[in-house]
């Protein structure tokens, strides 16, 4: 009895050791994920196993190889532009209906960066948490791209109405300049706070979009002023009313939406 006990519970065999298990890795990680997942303490990490904004910044990037491949004199100088004089003025004289698609593929990717802090914010945020990821980024770069039009529509009425054509077009294309090079950074920076663990995300990303849109602003107009494209043939007058009008009463308006937002949070 006592000997037959002992073969029933010593059934040891010889096996490969395996020091790591695939599968069960695999499975621990699922497991893992779906419990961070259901989790609310800590809150839930809304970024997780979201793969929409990775591809948002890839095909943005795409667009920023096509614009290096398809008009390379431009990508050359608008890369350039903001820091060197020459390329400045060149990329001025070279602003022809020739390369009107270069211009529009700036803006498509200043807009779609724009957009993409934009969603971020929302992701951050308690709102439209219900709505579908990639119907929230139609959305968002939708109306991003429509807000766009609508202050450029409106710069051109400005222009008009007081008979000053040269005054939208130069101030665009050196606003252009800026927009497009501080994207560049937007873009890596916004995908490595949206992803890692930081608990005040909406904070960082708001603070963010201010420093790059008064980074931005403030640049432009800094280079409009002193770069002698308006002051050839405009008055000082025109010059004040344009940018209160245009630049810094919608800054300002934005900094007060941003402080009621945080108040409220």
């Amino acid at each position: 009895m006592y000997k037959d006990s002992i073969l029933r519970i010593d059934t040891l065999f010889y096996a490969k050791f395996i020091p790591f298990d695939r599968e069960i890795f695999r499975k621990s990680k699922i497991n893992l994920r779906k419990t961070l997942t259901a989790s609310h303490n800590p809150p839930i990490r809304r970024n997780l196993n979201n793969y929409l904004l990775f591809i948002w910044a890839f095909v943005i990037a795409l667009l920023i190889l096509f614009f290096k491949n398809a008009y390379a004199l431009q990508y050359r100088l608008i890369n350039k532009a903001w820091f060197s004089s020459i390329s400045f003025n060149e990329f001025f004289t070279t602003q022809t209906s020739v390369f009107t698609n270069s211009k529009l593929m700036t803006w498509l990717i200043i807009s779609q960066s724009l957009a993409m802090g934009l969603f971020v914010f929302i992701k951050s945020s308690y709102a439209f948490q219900d709505t579908p990821d990639l119907l929230l980024v139609l959305y968002v770069s939708g109306f991003t791209i429509l807000l766009m039009l609508i202050n450029q529509w409106l710069k051109n009425v400005f222009a008009y109405a007081f008979s000053q054509p040269a005054l939208n077009k130069d101030y665009a294309i050196i606003y252009r300049i800026h927009a497009y090079s501080a994207s560049l950074v937007l873009l890596p920076v916004l995908l490595m706070v949206y992803y890692s663990s930081t608990l005040n995300l909406r904070l960082i990303v708001i603070v963010i979009m201010v420093v790059y849109m008064m980074l931005v602003y403030a640049t432009s107009i800094f280079k409009f002023v002193f770069s002698g494209r308006f002051l050839q043939n405009q008055s000082n007058f025109i010059l004040i009313l344009y940018l209160c009008a245009f630049e810094i009463l919608p800054l300002l308006v934005l900094i007060k939406s941003i402080n009621t937002i945080l108040a409220y949070d």
